[in-house]
């Protein structure tokens, strides 16, 4: 049962949105849900005491604030600005991708409608396009300046150019599914809460498990390795996979990753592989062959050192002397840092609004003196600048 408890949780906030809302709504038309309800409301009334007693703790006091923000998409769409890094020279990559496509014979290549690479200014004005034969998920940059970028099943390296190199397809991207004994527990009781037939809920988690095979979560970029992060096929976990700077060579370093919300950042430092496992509250570091060196983490959403909200943190940035900023999306979306070891050494910027299940990518400039924060409901990095 406690197994289920878990992947009921797991499910809960697959994709951008929480997939709970579709099946608290299907339990809602039962009897049963006057429980549920009432521990809905309790959980909001939590949320609001947490709310309030943080904003008592001087802890909870951001170093930073919010001095402008990057309009990637035009604001009207969300969800065309994806993901972003930061290369050597401080200029940011970030990752455009249209809900729709140009057709094969349109002249608007590299325009607004072409998936694409868009290189910004510190500041934020548009430097260059680099069009993409893919829509871009995730992204990083080597020291030597290649660019790795991930999406619909694929991995591409570029030269700063923009031109692609070499491309190879995600391990999982045409992997067969099949389903485990522990999954057919969860269908049980999720076609109960859904009020679907056995039959109808295994072929509706089939279908979903099929679509995501295609996703990539994370990227990340040794010396020697390139870090790949993408959804196990067979069931709501996360899987890595290393590769050489060639794209050659895939290995599975690490599986049964517990991801909410479509999410699995990964980043790397030194050689080394760091995990924010959101579903566990924890960030974890690991060797390049996966194996666990160290983690830390505690859930909780009133001490500012804790991780709170159903899956934190959502994304890292391991700076280059080994300190560690952690992004929550929420409530409330915020910025912390952290020592390499663990320890909680501040929070740098808290922004306002309620919060989402969303990606959260975080940078700091390489003169230390700026932070971004991706905001996916605005499709828009956000600036932050130390006070005072």
């Amino acid at each position: 049962m406690k197994s289920i408890m878990r992947w009921t949780g797991t499910l809960a906030c697959i994709g951008v949105t929480c997939w709970s809302f579709g099946i608290s709504k299907a339990i809602a038309a039962s009897r049963e849900d006057a429980e549920a309800a009432k521990m809905m409301n309790n959980a909001e009334a939590e949320r609001r005491a947490a709310a309030a007693a943080r904003a008592k703790d001087p802890a909870w006091k951001p170093t930073s604030s919010e001095i402008g923000k990057i309009q990637v998409g035009d604001g009207s769409n969300p969800g065309q600005l994806r993901n972003f890094c930061l290369n050597s020279a401080g200029e940011i990559l970030a990752c455009f991708a249209p809900s729709e496509r140009p057709e094969a014979n349109s002249k608007k290549t590299a325009s607004k409608e072409t998936p694409a690479i868009r290189i910004y200014s510190p500041k934020g004005k548009l430097l260059n396009t680099l069009p993409l034969p893919i829509k871009p998920l995730a992204i990083c940059v080597a020291k030597e300046g290649s660019i790795f970028v991930a999406g619909e099943g694929k991995l591409l390296k570029l030269n700063p150019a923009g031109e692609v190199l070499a491309t190879v397809a995600s391990p999982v991207a045409d992997a067969p599914v099949s389903m485990t004994d522990e999954m057919d527990e969860i269908l049980k009781e999720s076609a109960r809460a859904n009020r679907r037939s056995l039959a109808e809920e295994k072929e509706r988690m089939k279908e979903m498990l099929e679509q995501r095979r295609s996703e990539v979560t994370g990227l990340a970029v040794t010396d020697k390795d390139v870090f790949m992060a993408v959804p196990a096929p067979s069931d709501f976990t996360y899987r890595v996979y290393r590769f050489s700077h060639a794209l050659k060579d895939p290995n599975l370093v690490v599986e049964k990753l517990r991801g909410c919300c479509g999410q699995m950042d990964i980043q790397a430092h030194n050689g080394q592989l760091w995990i924010p496992h959101n579903a566990r509250h924890t960030i974890e570091n690991r060797d390049r062959d996966g194996k666990e060196v160290a983690k830390f983490g505690t859930a909780g959403r009133i001490k500012a050192s804790d991780f709170g909200g159903c899956c934190e943190p959502k994304n890292l940035r391991i700076l280059p002397d080994g300190e560690i900023l952690a992004a929550e999306s929420g409530p409330p979306t915020c910025i912390k840092r952290f020592s390499a070891r663990g320890k909680f050494l501040g929070v740098v910027a808290v922004t306002d609004g309620k919060g989402d299940c969303v990606r959260v990518t975080v940078e700091r400039s390489p003169d230390k003196s700026t932070y971004y924060l991706l905001d996916t409901q605005q499709d828009a990095i956000r600036i932050f600048k130390a006070k005072g």
